[in-house]
């Protein structure tokens, strides 16, 4: 999955997800379910933003994606 973050003029950060060439508006439930088919968040692009604010993002990201680690199934429990 890639994302991309770009703030715009007004200071608001907007969201894309990218599928295949085509970028898609962001939606959590779109976020979750690339998640839950590939956790891994291949590549984000950041547009006009700080150095700060790039790096809040990642964080976030990482965590995101540890919480849908803790949420793989164990050896021999079926997914849901």
């Amino acid at each position: 999955m890639k994302l991309i973050f770009k703030k715009e003029e007004n200071n608001e950060i907007t969201v894309k997800i990218q599928q295949g060439t085509v970028a898609i508006d962001f939606t959590y439930s779109e976020m979750i379910k690339q998640l839950l088919q590939n956790n891994s968040v291949e590549d984000t692009e950041f547009k006009n933003m700080t150095e700060e604010e790039e790096e809040s993002l990642k964080k976030m990201l990482n965590e995101v994606s540890e919480i849908f680690d803790d949420e793989e199934p164990e050896e021999g429990e079926e997914e849901k």
